[in-house]
């Protein structure tokens, strides 16, 4: 029978290399307690490591949908107020003009509801000037001017009709804005914009023109109501829309994150335990390390 000769040299390494065996196990057991992850690299769980990447590229393609949702929720909700402003100060006017379709008034009645057809003129105007985060609203495209000028008794329109589109779900790109053009220009039976709309009503209200009041002018603001409402109808089927989409993105980020833990995280009381358990171990192998490479006649010769 053929006998190996251990020698000393051979034992140490023998046995270092043993302990940093074990010494690497504990580092790694202590990672995993350290992180709350069992895959801290794809050498330990190549498998699980790929799944782990692609629950990540989902949840960051998912937070994107949800980032874009927030700002068209926020821009449609910016539009929604100026709509109802608008569509509130039209009815108003309406009940002005139904006021001034009245043959009994007086001339200083007539001017004062024409100041106030002015008013909510000016009102309306401003309304269409409202911004989200610096940006107007009713501008299309072109949010880095305002959407209309004044120009005599008219106004003249500075954006553009490009709708503005964002993804809010794989293949699922939502419109989100209302052009100035769309809204406030081409109302009527003349096609005029709402500002001519009122301009024309406040000075046949001056003028006495109680037929044209009562009549063509009435006829525009219904048309313009009707416009308001319809656009605000739109405003309000985009929010329901981003509603029920953030209900189903949220519910895959959930998903996502479940699958995540389940692929690289680390059950705490496992790893605590395994953690004690390789430090007892490599404990012991220093202990019986100690024991095991006796001194030799050199390290007394030394």
């Amino acid at each position: 029978m053929v006998r190996m000769r251990v020698t000393n040299r051979m034992a140490k390494e023998l046995v270092l290399a043993d302990l940093q065996r074990g010494l690497e196990a504990l580092m790694r057991a202590q990672e995993k307690l350290a992180t709350g992850r069992r895959v801290n690299r794809p050498s330990d769980d190549p498998a699980a490591a790929h799944r782990a990447v692609s629950s990540r590229a989902q949840l960051l393609v998912l937070n994107q949908f949800s980032r874009n949702m927030g700002e068209a929720r926020a821009w449609m909700a910016t539009t929604e107020y100026a709509l109802q402003g608008v569509s509130d100060s039209l009815i108003e006017v309406r009940t002005l003009a139904i006021q001034a379709a009245n043959g009994t008034l007086s001339d200083s009645d007539r001017e004062n509801i024409a100041q106030l057809v002015d008013s909510l003129n000016e009102h309306i105007f401003k309304l269409t000037q409202e911004r989200y985060s610096g940006r107007y609203v009713f501008s299309g495209t072109r949010t880095d001017r305002p959407p209309f000028e004044r120009s005599g008794d008219d106004v003249v329109y500075l954006g553009n009709s490009v709708s503005m589109r964002v993804n809010i779900g794989e293949g699922h790109p939502l419109t989100f804005n209302l052009t100035g053009e769309e809204v406030f220009m081409g109302l009527g039976a003349g096609g005029r914009s709402l500002f001519k709309i009122l301009s024309d009503l406040s000075s046949a209200i001056r003028a006495g023109d109680l037929e044209r009041v009562g009549g063509e002018l009435l006829a525009d603001l219904d048309a313009a109501l009707e416009r308001v409402a319809e656009k605000l109808g739109t405003a309000g089927a985009v929010t329901e829309r981003l509603e029920k989409m953030e209900q189903v993105v949220s519910g895959l980020v959930v998903k996502h994150r479940e699958l995540l833990s389940l692929a690289e995280d680390a059950d705490l009381a496992e790893a605590a335990m395994d953690f004690q358990f390789k430090h007892t171990a490599y404990q012991a192998a220093l202990a019986a390390c100690a024991r095991a490479i006796m001194p030799t006649i050199m390290d007394y010769l030394k």
